[in-house]
């Protein structure tokens, strides 16, 4: 059995899969996305185009250049790249009025920003991190309590999640959830999925995330793990957070609607329409140990699962019950 001070997970230590360049355009794309980017500001676009780029292909400028590709669009992500771009569609990242401004002088189609205060001024509101709301429904607190049932996993079921991904396990976990630990990442898809989250004060700062309102907030793994467990066992309080956190990701973390009026802004075929994804089945026993990808040289035992907790790490292979 796990004692209560022992982590609700064992943190990922799996490597970021990296996309394969590629000098044609793949048969199921709807066009081709072109990044113009400085290396410090490439990051921050990369939730934009995870959701701008569903059904197109995404490419650096410079490959398209180098390969004679002209791409359907650019987005650029300062506007001092501007200069230079291939006579295609542009959409570009603005952080104030004299940025909006040079970027009405490039004719950009479209201005995008962190910033509020820029709405008024003609610029589309991009969250800084975020999903496509439309793609998932949150689980209610009743819905998650049913399937626990089903499962035969225990009714104060808490998990802890730390990963750079979305992966089938990352959902299926935070679908099942009493409550979370969740940082990094997938705070967004916590948060969307309506499950009751405990984070990190550096993840609620970097999404605005209010203490004690739409999440509870907690330094160190440990204390994090405790607090869980403690709003798993209080029903009232994690229907409370649930219903919030959902609120605020609907208002606040929605990628879909901005990309859609960049898409449609840009010109861009339409890309398939994808329904709502749903938790993946959970193949497992009674009870699911999910291992971790760490390997049995890195472990002194395998994951232990007790009446309250489960080791869960994504991307890995639950062992045959």
């Amino acid at each position: 059995m796990v004692e209560p001070d022992e982590p609700l997970a064992v943190r990922s230590r799996a490597p970021v899969p990296r996309s394969v360049p590629s000098s044609t355009v793949p048969a199921w794309s709807h066009g081709t996305i072109a990044l113009a980017a400085t290396a410090p500001s490439a990051r921050g676009a990369v939730p934009f185009l995870s959701v701008l780029g569903i059904g197109r292909e995404v490419a650096s400028w410079q490959r398209c250049r180098d390969a004679g590709r002209r791409p359907d669009a650019v987005v650029a992500t300062r506007v001092e790249l501007l200069p230079g771009l291939a006579d295609v569609p542009v959409a570009v990242f603005v952080h104030d009025r004299d940025a909006l401004r040079a970027a009405a002088r490039h004719d950009v189609q479209v201005a995008l920003t962190h910033d509020q205060h820029l709405l008024d001024h003609g610029a589309v509101l991009v969250p800084r991190a975020g999903v496509d709301l439309a793609r998932w429904r949150a689980q209610a607190p009743e819905q998650r309590a049913e399937a626990r049932r089903e499962l035969g996993l225990p009714d104060e079921f808490a998990v802890a999640v730390d990963h750079p991904w979305i992966t089938d396990f990352v959902v299926v976990s935070l679908s099942l959830a009493a409550a979370a630990v969740v940082t990094g990442p997938m705070v967004p898809l916590a948060l969307a999925l309506g499950t009751p989250v405990v984070t990190s004060p550096v993840s609620a700062e970097r999404l605005g995330l209010h203490p004690d309102l739409e999440v509870e907030v907690v330094a160190g793994a440990r204390r994090a793990d405790r607090a869980a467990r403690a709003l798993a066992a209080d029903p009232a309080r994690a229907e409370e957070l649930s219903r919030r956190g959902r609120r605020f990701a609907e208002h606040h973390l929605d990628l879909g609607h901005p990309a859609a009026v960049v898409a449609e802004r840009l010109g861009l075929s339409p890309a398939p329409e994808l329904p709502p994804r749903q938790p993946p089945s959970l193949a497992t026993g009674p009870v699911p140990i999910v291992a971790d990808g760490l390997g049995p040289s890195d472990r002194a035992a395998p994951p232990v699962v007790g009446p309250t907790t489960i080791d869960v790490v994504a991307g890995t292979t639950p062992p045959a019950p």
